[in-house]
């Protein structure tokens, strides 16, 4: 079953190609702050870099094609030396019979139910192909040009919508799509899987089967999402009455939706109506503190958990510092705890204090940092955050690269106890030095840990060309163990060591998950390369 055109189908809106645009553009490419006008399709031919859209930030390489609705903010920066894309704007026009007669109005309205953003399509070449084929006739090399290119166009945005795919990749179903329509347009109402699946044309089994392998979840929980975002947009309405959202999106009873408001969201939508107002403490070792402080918000209890987790402090000690924290937390009489994974064991006791939400775990540091922000109404100070540090890295990397190169990157962290080397694994440090700045990781350890420990003097070959190092301690145990290591063949053999490349760092282990631990690392990683253009080996540690 393909998908059919809104203006051809259900509606008589008709797409006119209003112009088409080449750019190419040399390094240092930027664009700031332009506004779309019309609706428009962008295609990368050629580069990469940074597109960032309503403050949603996009990477953006050849072959990538992206929809610009009306209205969309556009910045951009480009990563490689040129850059160059096709822009395509349109016209929508309404056709309307009044009276035996056809009037025609133009709409600013893109003509497909698509979202800025970017456009996954299925023979991705093949859509580049049809858009190239679309400008070669808009420029008029073509006869009939003048005929054939609204033709085309809507050929192209007929073949897209064939096309289209999901996030996970798998092909989009108009009939899910149509079924989806009707939970977002009723949703007010009693909808039940037999409904929908009549608007797919399917059976309840097959339409929830194929539901749940294209959006990841069931058909029932996809409803609930629908009806807990558009009550979390009217809960931060002035006026709202909590009875009168839940019947709007859907709830029978106010009861009911609050429990599966705060089954979805952790806190009652009582707490939400007044989240940007709240006092928050947080308990967190992954620095949820400094998220609240990126988002200009400041913590009334800090309980970081310091000695908790710590595998080199005796339980008598921990247990201590536990308790202290715990009364200076009860002190401070917060609306609202926020605690990662690591506290999940403590949730019975932060619980006693306040309401208190624990964020599971994730290897994606802005999935911790939106959803602290969404707890406390200030998602769009997260979006400003994650699009200032997508340009600060793309700088980063560019003045990175020149030092850097194709050299390889160690990072070791020495304890009262172990020599650490960090691995290649999934992890949010690693995807930013690697991943994000381009860096080469040297091979020290398998890359599926995301590090390993050592004793002193069975460390293996440091075989890398740069060793940056985080001192845990600085107690006399840690350096008699650092001095150690520093006497083996493996320490003296590293080309690291050999050329003057070691140096210290912060712990970039807990500074990664944060905006301000990320810009802190970028600092670091600029100061050892202007360190070392100034002063040679003047990194070097011990040698």
């Amino acid at each position: 079953m393909t998908e059919q055109f809104p203006f051809i189908a259900e509606t008589s809106s008709l797409p006119l190609l209003s112009s088409m645009c080449r750019v190419r553009r040399g390094e240092n490419f930027r664009v700031q702050g332009k506004t779309v006008s019309r609706p428009m399709l962008c295609l990368i031919l050629q580069g990469d870099g940074v597109l960032v859209l309503n403050d949603t930030v996009y990477t953006a390489q050849a072959g990538n094609l992206f929809v610009l609705k009306p209205g969309t903010t556009i910045e951009a920066a480009a990563r490689s030396n040129v850059t160059e894309c096709i822009l395509l704007s349109m016209d929508t026009v309404c056709l309307q019979q009044v009276r035996g007669e056809w009037k025609m109005t133009s709409s600013p309205a893109f003509p497909l139910d698509w979202q800025t953003g970017r456009l996954l399509v299925r023979h991705e070449q093949q859509a580049v192909l049809r858009l190239e084929q679309l400008y070669e006739t808009y420029r008029g090399l073509q006869p009939d040009h003048f005929i054939s290119i609204h033709s085309q166009l809507h050929e192209l945005l007929q073949f897209l919508s064939e096309n289209r795919l999901e996030a996970n990749h798998e092909k989009v179903d108009p009939a899910l799509e149509r079924s989806i329509m009707y939970m977002r347009r009723y949703m007010s109402e009693g909808i039940s899987m037999d409904q929908l699946a009549k608007i797919a044309g399917l059976t309840p089994s097959s339409y929830s089967r194929s539901f749940k392998k294209a959006k990841g979840m069931s058909p029932t929980d996809y409803l609930n999402r629908l009806r807990i975002d558009e009550a979390k947009k009217q809960l931060t309405e002035e006026s709202c009455v909590l009875k009168d959202v839940a019947v709007s999106v859907g709830y029978g009873n106010e009861y009911y939706f609050s429990r599966k408001f705060k089954q979805t969201l952790g806190i009652a939508p009582s707490v939400y109506m007044k989240r940007d107002q709240l006092r928050v403490a947080t308990a967190s070792i992954m620095g949820f503190h400094e998220n609240l402080a990126s988002l200009g918000l400041r913590p009334v209890a800090v309980l970081e958990g310091q000695g908790l987790f710590d595998r080199e402090s005796d339980e008598y000690e921990q247990e201590r510092r536990l308790t202290r924290q715990f009364d200076q937390l009860r002190q401070a009489k917060p609306d609202l705890i926020i605690g990662d994974f690591y506290h999940k064991p403590y949730y019975d006791h932060l619980k006693s204090i306040a309401p208190t939400i624990i964020l599971e775990s994730t290897d994606d540091w802005k999935e911790n940092h939106i959803r602290i922000a969404e707890l406390v109404g200030r998602e769009k100070q997260a979006l400003l955050n994650f699009k200032e540090l997508v340009f600060r890295k793309l700088e980063a990397s560019l003045n990175l690269q020149p030092y850097f190169g194709q050299k390889r990157l160690a990072l070791m962290e020495v304890t009262n106890q172990f020599i650490r080397l960090q691995g290649t694994g999934e992890h949010p440090l690693n995807h930013l030095l690697y991943a994000e700045l381009g860096l080469q990781p040297a091979q020290l350890v398998s890359p599926e840990s995301s590090r390993n420990e050592y004793a002193a003097d069975s460390i293996p070959v440091l075989d890398t060309d740069y060793l940056l190092i985080h001192r845990a301690s600085l107690q006399p145990v840690s350096e008699k163990l650092f001095r150690r290591m520093k006497q083996t063949a493996s320490w003296n053999r590293s080309p690291a060591v050999l050329y003057g490349n070691v140096h210290d760092i912060s712990n970039w282990q807990q500074l990664c998950w944060t905006p301000a631990g990320h810009l802190q690392i970028l600092n670091e990683l600029e100061q050892i390369t202007q360190q070392s253009v100034v002063f040679p080996q003047a990194g070097l540690i011990g040698h």
